[in-house]
């Protein structure tokens, strides 16, 4: 039974008629880090009904969370995996048509639900992958807008009350090096 279940939602018509399922955040309820995507890829989330899982975005993922021993797997094919202090969600929960980026309505509309699931995860570190994660984590933490486009912010942290806040280059996106200084700001922010 997931977390926070939201029946057959219909509030985005082109969301609800496109997608496969829809995809709720996963992993540890206890979680210290939340990491917010921006939408389930047709490709893996949308297919699996787990975020960042299924297509290479997703094995770029859970093979992060491998090295930094939050995944009890050691394959980042595996499309169910045993996550213990992360948990995974988007600020979207369905696919977008032809993979597009989430409209404003489309992303007010869900943002109750991955409010929701701030709230009853008290996640100490918020990672956002990506732009449209980036915009929607500064105006819920912090009340502004991003400084500077997602590349410009990787690796970099805010602090918004008890939470702090880590703005990442989505991994379809990614360099390898890109990743590697993920792994290490994260590394750094779950050690304290």
């Amino acid at each position: 039974m997931p977390l926070f279940p939201d029946g057959e939602c219909t509030r985005c018509p082109a969301l609800a008629a496109n997608r496969q399922r829809i995809v709720r955040g996963y992993g540890d309820p206890q979680a210290r880090l939340m990491i917010v995507g921006e939408a389930p890829g047709y490709l893996g989330a949308d297919r699996t009904g787990v975020p960042f899982t299924g297509d290479r975005s997703g094995r770029r993922v859970q093979k992060l969370l491998i090295a930094l021993g939050m995944s009890e797997e050691t394959d980042p094919a595996v499309e169910t995996p045993r996550l213990r202090g992360v948990w995974l969600t988007n600020v979207v929960r369905c696919n977008p048509p032809g993979n597009r980026n989430p409209t404003p309505a489309e992303v007010a509309n869900c943002a109750l639900f991955l409010c929701a699931e701030m709230e009853a995860i008290k996640p100490k570190v918020v990672a956002t992958l990506g732009n449209f994660a980036a915009r929607w984590a500064f105006g819920e933490l912090l009340g502004q807008e991003p400084p500077a486009g997602v590349r410009a912010l990787h690796g970099q942290t805010w602090r918004a009350g008890d939470v702090t806040l880590l703005c990442l280059v989505h991994p379809a996106r990614a360099s390898n090096a890109q990743i590697a200084v993920a792994e290490q700001v994260l590394r750094s922010l779950l050690a304290g």
